[in-house]
Parts: C-alpha cells; structure tokens; sequence
C-alpha cells in the first residue's frame, strides 16, 4: 500500500488542479501547496508526457499481466485539475493532507483494486478501503482526499486522556507486549462508538475538537499491530503505541471523511490573506499562514523544545510566507513574498538600511567572474536589534528565563556596537573568479627498509579558488593593529604594498590590505597588484550593477563559467559526465532579496532555461531522465 500512496502523490506532484477541490482545504490550515496541472499541459501536453522518462517509468512499474496502463490518465486522475497539499495542526494531532481531482471514479477504482487488491466500500457516497487500515484515504466521484496523522505526545501523556484512552504511565517508555493489549482494545471499542456514530450527522465538528472526537478502535488492527511491534523491537510500551496508532490513523480517516463533506463557508476560501496570494500564472504555489503558530504546533510538544525552551512561537509570531513558481519559455522564476510581524519588520528596516558600498564595483571584472555574492546590512544596528528579538525566544526558558534575559542585557550592555560597527560597516562583496588545481609540496614521515621512520617529500594536486572578498570599514585602525600584530609574529608577510599568509601544506595563499576604506581579501596576486597601484580593469554591466546595490542579498552564478574551469574529471566528482552536462547546458542563475517594503521583502530566484530546450518545464523533464539514466 506504501507503492500505491507513493503513485498517488507522484501523479498529483506532475500535474493537477484548481477547481472546486480548493474549498475542502479547511480555514485553518497553517501550509497550503498546490500544483496547477492545466497550466503545466499547455507546456507539455499528455502524450509527451507519457512518452517521457518519468511518464514511461510509471506506467511501467504500475503495469502487471493482466493489466497494462499506456496512459496517465487510464489511472482515473484529471490531469488538467489542480492537486492541493495542506498541514493543518491541533494540540493533540498534525495532519498532512493531499487533495487530488479524478475525472473518471471508476478508472480509479479499478487501479486501486488492481494494486492493492483491498475491498472498496461506497457509503453514501463517500469510498474508502473496507477494512480501514489503510487511515485516511477516501474519494468520491471527483475528489480523493490523503491524510496522513501524527499524533502529539504531550497531548497523550496528560492524565485524563491517558485514562480516557488506557494508556498507562509506569510503562510509558518501555515497551511490553501481553493479554492488556487486547483487553484495552475492546474497552476502547466499546467506548469510542457512540463517537463515531455522532460524527455521522455532524462530521465537521467532531474531527475538529480532535480533544473530544473517539473513534473506533478495530480488534484485527490491535492483532496486526501487536505483531509490528515484536518485529521492529521498539524500547517502549507496546500497548501505549498500538492505542495511539489506531488512534492516529481512525482521526486521519475521520479528517479525510470530514473534508470530502467539507462546506465552502468553512474553507481556506474565507481567509483573505490565502486568496491574495493566487495567481493564475504560476504553475506552483506555496502559501504560509503563520511561521509562529507552525512552530508552536510542530515544536511545542518536542522534548527538545521542552528543555531548552526555545520560543520560535514567540519571535516568529505573525510572519506569513507565499512562493509562487514560473515555468516560462526561457527561465524559471521563484518569487517569495515574506511578510514579518511589526516588531520584527521595525527590526530589520534599521538592521538592513545600508546599501552596498559603491566603491566595490571599481573592482569587479565580469569578463573574469563566475559568480558573486554581495549582502548588506548595517552591523551597528544588528548588534542593538537582534538581541531584542532574541529575547523573547530565551525569555520563557523553563528554568532560566529570567537569566537568560538578564544574560542578553548584559550582553548588550557592554558591546560597544557603534564601535563595532564603525570597524565592520556591514556589506560586503565576494566574487569568485576562477577554480584551477594546483600542485602543493608536503612533508611526512614513514618507516624506511631499516623500520626508521624519517621524512619523505611528497606532491599533491589540490583544487583551488580564485576569489576576492571586500569589506567596508570606516575605522581602519583596529583591524591595523590586529594586521601589525600578526607581523611581528611572523604570521605574515608585507611586500609590494600588501600582506600575505601561506597557508601550511596548501598551495593556497591569502592577501589582503585595507585601501580607501574597503577591506580587500583575496588569492590573486595580480589583482592585488592591481589594487594596490589602482591599476584595477573593472568592467560590470547596468545589469549586475542594479542587482547589488538594490538589494539587502544577491548570488550570481554563471553554470558555464564554472564548467569551462571546474576540474570535474580531475577532482573524480562525476565521471559520467553529466555534471559537466548540466553546467555547459544551464545558463545564468541568480538569487536576490528586495530591501523590505512595508512589512514585506520579495526574494527572487531565476534559472535561465538553454535555447534549445522549448521550455522550462521540458528542460527538467530531461534533467530528471539526464541523471536518472
């Protein structure tokens, strides 16, 4: 049944829906995903995608003798429908739920039997596996709903629901199997109908007050389970993991019935900020509620969590996240829109407000640059802010909140941090300009044919990189000092209007120097020189220029200039030679992260899809097949 789940998700992540299936995702769902198949099939249509690789691998494994699939869709599934994944979280359960639309139930059907060979069940409409075991799969004639439960421990080791559940606390982390599995399976039985039966005529409520919801509890699942038990030898009380097994799986099963009878006024449909966050366009989409709520519900019941006393609930309180996915004809684009809280977008508007020092671009060579790195932020402002937020994940520590609190104070107290950041501005700009390997001379010791152990000169090939890294200080006479001590302690070396450090037994060697307020560190030589005598070529495009200085972060990388001098064979990373393929294939690839506007910083990534590839999303389809082979 695993196989069968894997297929069904599979063929849901490839292509789906938007449709009516969106108003089954309940209000409260913390993450919403979800993938647009029609837009993904005006970019690869359903015959090339059965005759792709991942299309031929699917319908291959799936066929059997007596039945052979030729198509994706011969599995019941509407294609051109939109699939949805969502988590939504209480204080006892975490569901991870997968909504997928059907275009022909019957289709579907006879897959399922064909795989599983499992009865199939049709109550009032409502299918499902006969004997349940399989937790929380249902469908209708459009819609099949996956969820999947993970049950909270501290919710189950509060004592009233231990009781109310026969779980037992002596033997809570030991496990032990006898007759006392069973008999707590039957009270249980016994117990949890009345529940279930409730839930028949009004579904919706009982699921939701997962507290008060009491499913039913199988005889033959308790006798399956307790044989897994013996099997994998599990350190803990058998009966305490069947109970909440059965558990998990009868309110996963509970979640999948109540959103098939879902309403519309109860679903994500009625939350404005979700709704902004479509796009008709983007084949993907990711949305995030709440980053402090998801954290609470994921994290508040770990005994890490419990220990230490980290409160990420606390400090990441009201930041939402929505990503969206482009597959355009030439690129692929991510864009992200994070939204903070007022608090923490005060604190990062102050912690971000410097820009990129100009004065770098007078040493970037684009003719010479396989890709860059360039981050601004404002060190001063750093010191003073970031403390303030951390003290409200440390201040709720169990046992040394207060301490800790104090500790931050403190901390804060004695940092001079307008000093500091006079030393360190912030903003930097690494560029890396090459990759050669580079034969390095070593001394070790071995025994000799009279068993002395003497020195033996040896030679290696190391692979090294060219780069350049740039800093801006307003305050230059700290970082001499320390540059002076490391002379008079023969750490380093000056000569030509520099310093050097050899690195031991590395072909490797580090020079840098500070000139009209830029901290300059890199491997080059020559640039060095250059720098010095200000003799340096710069040459950078508007482009390039833009995507500094206008934004807090940016990466730039060129695939092609990487491969041409990337020792790929040499280093023996990949001797297949499709890493050598993919960089000489893929074009340029960059990251940035806007300045934030009022509450929010967009971020975008981009891959440039090769000329002779139609599209972005057949482009991956041949890197799939490319690596898999």
């Amino acid at each position: 049944m695993k196989k069968l789940s894997c297929v069904i998700m599979l063929c849901a992540s490839v292509f789906s829906f938007a449709q009516n299936s969106t108003s089954k995702i309940p209000s409260d769902a913390a993450v919403v995903a979800t993938i647009k198949g029609n837009n993904l099939l005006q970019l690869m249509s359903i015959d090339e995608l059965n005759n792709s690789f991942m299309g031929t691998e699917i319908l291959k494994e799936l066929s059997r003798k007596q039945t052979k699939y030729n198509s994706l869709e011969d599995f019941g599934f509407d294609l051109n429908g939109a699939a949805h994944y969502f988590f939504q979280a209480n204080d006892s359960i975490n569901y991870n739920a997968f909504i997928v639309p059907l275009k022909n139930v019957t289709a579907f059907e006879s897959f399922l039997t064909t795989q599983s060979k499992k009865e199939i069940a049709n109550v009032n409409g409502i299918r499902s596996f006969k004997d349940h075991n399989q937790g929380g799969i249902v469908w209708d004639s459009s819609t099949l709903i996956m969820v999947v439960g993970s049950t909270n421990d501290a919710y189950f080791q509060n004592p009233e629901v231990m009781e109310r559940y026969g779980l037992t606390q002596d033997d809570y982390y030991g496990y032990v199997i006898d007759d006392a599995v069973v008999e707590s399976a039957e009270d249980y039985d016994d117990e949890v109908i009345e529940a279930e039966e409730a839930y028949e005529e009004e579904i919706e409520e009982t699921v939701i007050e997962s507290t008060e919801s009491e499913e039913v509890y199988e005889d033959e699942y308790m006798e399956e389970e307790a044989t897994e038990v013996v099997e994998y030898d599990y350190n803990n009380d058998a009966s305490n993991y069947q109970i909440k097994s059965a558990i998990n799986k009868n309110w996963a099963l509970l979640k999948a019935e109540q959103l098939l009878k879902q309403q519309p006024n109860r679903s994500i449909l009625k939350n404005k900020s979700y709704l902004s966050s479509l796009d008709s366009k983007a084949e993907a989409t990711l949305w995030v509620n709440d980053f402090g709520q998801l954290y609470a519900n994921m994290l508040g019941s770990m005994y890490y969590n419990q220990l230490v006393g980290f409160d990420l609930s606390s400090m990441y309180a009201n930041n939402g996240l929505t990503a969206k996915l482009f597959l355009e004809n030439d690129k692929m684009v991510l864009n992200t829109k994070y939204t903070m809280s007022d608090q923490m977008a005060d604190s990062y508007k102050k912690m971000t407000s410097r820009k990129l020092n100009k004065k770098f671009l007078d040493y970037v060579n684009e003719d010479r640059m396989i890709g860059f790195m360039s981050y601004s932020i404002d060190t001063e402002a750093m010191l003073e802010e970031y403390p303030k937020l951390m003290k409200s994940m440390y201040s709720n520590m169990p046992y040394y909140g207060e301490e800790a609190s104090l500790g931050i104070d403190l901390f804060s107290l004695l940092l001079d941090e307008e000093a500091v950041g006079e030393v360190i501005n912030g903003d930097l700009l690494f560029l890396l300009s090459g990759i050669s390997q580079q034969e390095v001379t070593y001394t070790t010791y071995q025994y000799n044919d009279d068993y002395e152990y003497v020195e033996v000169e040896k030679t290696k090939t190391e692979t090294v990189p060219d780069f350049l890294l740039m800093a801006s200080t307003d305050e230059p006479s700290m970082l001499n000092k320390l540059i002076q001590y490391t002379v008079n302690k023969e750490m380093v070396t000056f000569n030509n209007g520099y310093y050097t450090f050899e690195i031991p037994r590395s072909p490797l060697a580090i020079h840098f120097v500070i000139k009209d307020g830029i901290a300059f560190l890199g491997t080059s030589e020559a640039e060095m020189n250059k720098i010095v005598s200000g003799t340096f070529d710069a040459k950078v495009t508007s482009k390039t220029k833009k995507m500094m200085l206008d934004n807090s972060y940016s990466v730039f990388v060129s695939a092609k200039q990487l491969a041409q001098q990337l020792p790929i064979e040499e280093m023996g990373i990949d001797r297949s030679g499709k890493l050598e393929w993919f960089l000489n294939t893929t074009e340029d690839a960059y990251i940035t992260a806007s300045k934030i506007k009022g509450n929010a910083v967009n971020s975008e990534m981009v891959v440039g899809v090769p000329p002779t590839e139609e599209n972005a999303l057949k482009y991956i389809f041949n890197i799939i097949e490319k690596f898999a082979k």
